[in-house]
């Protein structure tokens, strides 16, 4: 080291430079070295000659970790000496080190120099300030461990606390009693108190209850009922929450935020339960506000912790979602009735127009016969074309009634079903020779692919048979000419199925299901004489459903299409 930096006055110089103890001197906040004596120049070795004015724990050879640094900063900033501290020296004499520091505080009070001895640990102080260096990391490992533990415990309550709280709330799709639930709502802290409020549909605002688990304060409470409802100006609760842009909780003075705008009797009722610090949490159901919940510590000194605040929002997540989930199906559940109602009407309207339409169609026909035969006089050749037109108009607007009249039975229950044994292949050839005129006349070939014709399913045959003529005649419908019919009929042990295929137009994906709607056409055209009105298919479904069977529609676009009849397999007792 250089000469400034051993140069020292008289005795004190040569005490310190012939003590076996390593002393250094540092000044300043970053403990810049002033000085140090033979010994410590011997533990800096290759560094003490460009040591000076450097920061005696960058020179110095310690072990990773070691603590010289922060040791110097406390002693710096408290001006409190440090005593017996364990550091590990590194290098040629590398050993375990004893550290004292001793602050030479100003007359203001700060260490502006410290004096820093460095010795060999003897024996007994390693063994000590090992056993003090364990013992600190046993103690801060225990430390740790308690935390830990009365964190897992706090989230163990926590989430027992929510899983008690969903299974109530989720225990009903009822509003009001979805309400109810909701009034019940508290924090599991003892004192803790709540007041929920609601959005109504209509955007009014509503207090839903005010719950305090002590049983005298809350009869004090329930005196407010009626007296202590939302207001615009209130600076808590919903009103807090609407003008507030949080989504999260926030907290609220409740005693001011009542001041204002309450009367003096709900002022004094509340000083009196004892109202310490509030929470308010919004109940949201994605962006839009229903409703909100304030939770009010009955403790004034009590401050909502991080965790409180997680546990208010969750449990008010689960309310908002759990009054949407009731309103949302009492929704549906009104809707449901006023469509059965609207349907219930339709097919009483539908049934009682059938009925009246049906006595002049009869009286039409009845009096086109009569003239037709001569009975009026003669009929010449061109007046029976017309006359047969006439015949053939009154018949096709008599099916249409018929239809209707069916479907009115069938939507409404009122089909009287013979049930038995129904042969398949025998009903599928009766419905052939029906619409037989029909593929002649549009030139179609008609394939019956039915391997096995012993297979009886159970179901009313003359129900059978008009869902396979109905079928039948929409392939034909819609089947170009030259094109292809083919039925074929399998049966596995409990079902059998009859599949009706055709090479026509095909139906596109979205209207798979749409043609079993009522006045549906397969092609969306307008409605016609020719086309029907739609009611094939879907009366064809009803009676599959009430026979306990199905009926579906495959298809791809240009390909032609495949509906499929399903049915109840007759047992084998019953076949024999």
């Amino acid at each position: 080291m250089s000469a400034a930096v051993t140069a020292a006055s008289g005795t004190f110089s040569d005490v310190m430079e012939g003590m076996t103890s390593a002393f250094a001197l540092t000044h300043g906040p970053g403990h810049a070295l002033a000085y140090a004596n033979a010994a410590f120049r011997a533990l800096l070795g290759a560094n003490a000659a460009t040591a000076l004015e450097h920061p005696l724990a960058n020179v110095l050879q310690l072990r990773e970790g070691a603590p010289l640094g922060a040791l110097l900063d406390r002693a710096f900033r408290t001006g409190i000496p440090v005593r017996g501290q364990r550091i590990d020296h590194v290098g040629v004499s590398a050993s375990a080190m004893t550290c004292n520091i001793w602050p030479a505080t100003s007359v203001g009070g700060s260490a502006a120099r410290m004096l820093v001895e460095l010795r060999r640990s003897t024996g007994e102080e390693a063994t000590l300030g090992l056993q003090r260096e364990v013992a600190e990391r046993l103690l801060e490992s225990a430390l740790r461990e308690q935390l830990a533990a009365e964190h897992a415990e706090s989230s163990r309550r926590s989430a027992s606390f929510l899983a008690e709280e969903s299974r109530r709330l989720g225990e009903s799709l009822d509003e009001e009693e979805t309400i109810g639930a909701i009034k019940r709502t508290t924090l599991p802290h003892v004192g803790s108190w709540c007041v929920v409020d609601i959005l109504a549909p209509d955007h009014t605002m509503h207090r839903l209850a005010v719950i305090h688990p002590d049983r005298e304060k809350q009869a004090v409470l329930a005196a407010l009922e009626g007296r202590w409802t939302p207001d615009h100006s209130d600076g808590f609760g919903l009103p807090a929450a609407m003008r507030s842009e949080k989504s999260s909780p926030f907290a609220v003075d409740l005693a001011l935020a009542i001041a204002d705008t309450s009367p003096q009797e709900v002022v004094e009722a509340l000083h009196s339960l004892g109202a310490g610090p509030s929470l308010v949490v919004p109940l949201r159901v994605g962006n839009r506000l229903i409703g909100a919940i304030t939770f009010i510590s009955g403790d004034t000194d009590y401050a909502f912790t991080p965790e409180d605040i997680e546990l208010a929002n969750a449990l008010a997540d689960r309310s908002a979602a759990a009054l949407d989930r009731a309103r949302r199906y009492g929704e549906s559940l009104a809707l449901r009735v006023r469509a059965e109602s609207a349907n219930v009407a339709k097919s009483t309207f539908l049934g009682m127009m059938s009925h009246e339409l049906r006595t002049p169609l009869n009286a039409i026909a009845g009096y086109v016969d009569l003239i037709d035969m001569g009975l009026r006089g003669p009929v010449t050749a061109a007046q029976h074309t017309d006359l047969q037109r006439i015949r053939t108009n009154q018949q096709y607007l008599t099916g249409l009634i018929n239809d209707l009249l069916s479907l009115t039975r069938v939507t409404g229950g009122q089909m009287v079903y013979q049930t038995g044994d129904v042969d398949a292949h025998e009903v599928i050839e009766a419905s052939r020779s029906l619409v037989s005129p029909l593929i002649e006349e549009r030139r179609l070939e008609y394939e019956d692919t039915t391997a096995d014709v012993a297979i009886t399913a159970r179901g009313d045959r003359d129900k059978v048979l008009q869902i396979l003529v109905n079928l039948l005649s929409n392939a034909i419908k819609f089947t170009p000419e030259g094109g292809t019919i083919q039925v074929g009929c399998t049966a596995t042990p409990t079902t059998v199925t009859i599949r009706v295929c055709d090479t026509g137009i095909g139906i596109p994906a979205e209207g798979l299901e749409v043609i079993f709607d009522p006045f549906v056409q397969l092609d969306g055209s307008t409605l016609t004489a020719a086309s029907g009105v739609g009611l094939g298919l879907a009366i064809s479904r009803g009676l599959a459903r009430a026979m306990n069977g199905e009926l579906i529609a495959e298809s791809t676009p240009g390909d032609g299409t495949v509906l499929t009849l399903t049915l109840p397999r007759a047992s084998a007792s019953t076949n024999a």
